[in-house]
């Protein structure tokens, strides 16, 4: 009984959403962005395995730095990418996979630039850049666990300032229909997300690019200023 409940909300959001938004400029389209989602999400979902290998290969092929001797940093990359970082990043980009294609009714972020590690390409079968959590500094390296954290926290426990803030920009455009639906909406995607950013989500990597429908700005309170976008990238 829930989740029909739960399906028939989702339905009944998406069609309001695409009708309020669907004539928006310089934005994702709606039902676009869904699609798109949705099947990044399978992608990576169901190909998430092919980590495991493209890792342990890429692991043997670039070695590692740190060890002069060239035949043993290969052996020892080999084992690392096999052992460490290629269970890592399947399970990091299945459960990505799974966030997004169960989450495709979801608006995101503009972008994850920063917030959280990056996955080595687009698909798991692509070398990609491997992210060297050793540049410039080890402490900067990890700055986008704490930060996918603090950004995860903060839309569970804001994300319900986009009803609000969604409300009053509407109010202003004289649409504050469109202003509740995009408010419940946003805060519904923020919550989804919220949760998948903090433990032990923060220590998985994701991708740098959202393919679907983008919220007003990083914060749930974006929406509040005109200046929001400006904000953001401060």
């Amino acid at each position: 009984m829930k989740k029909q409940v739960t399906v028939c909300l989702a339905v009944g959001l998406m069609a309001l959403a695409g009708a309020a938004f669907g004539a928006e400029k310089e934005q994702v389209p709606v039902a676009k962005g869904m699609a798109s989602k949705a099947v990044s999400g399978a992608v990576n979902l169901v190909t998430g395995i092919v980590e495991w290998p493209m890792q342990t290969y890429k692991g043997y092929q670039n070695g590692l730095g740190f060890i002069k001797n060239k035949p043993t940093s290969k052996a020892v990359g080999g084992v690392v990418g096999f052992v460490w970082t290629g269970p890592g990043q399947t399970v990091s980009r299945m459960l990505w996979g799974g966030t997004e294609l169960f989450g495709f009714w979801t608006a995101n972020r503009p972008d994850n630039d920063k917030i959280g590690f990056p996955f080595d390409g687009k698909y798991s079968w692509e070398m990609g850049e491997k992210y060297d959590c050793f540049k410039p500094t080890l402490k900067e390296g990890l700055m986008p666990v704490p930060r996918k954290f603090v950004c995860g926290a903060t839309d569970v426990f804001t994300g319900i300032v986009e009803l609000p803030a969604q409300i009053t920009k509407g109010a202003k455009e004289g649409r504050v229909g469109t202003g509740i639906v995009k408010g419940v909406w946003f805060w519904l995607s923020r919550e989804w997300y919220g949760f998948s950013g903090i433990l032990p989500g923060c220590l998985l990597s994701n991708s740098k690019n959202n393919p679907g429908h983008k919220m007003d700005g990083a914060w749930s309170w974006s929406g509040l200023s005109p200046d929001a976008e400006l904000m953001d990238k401060k």
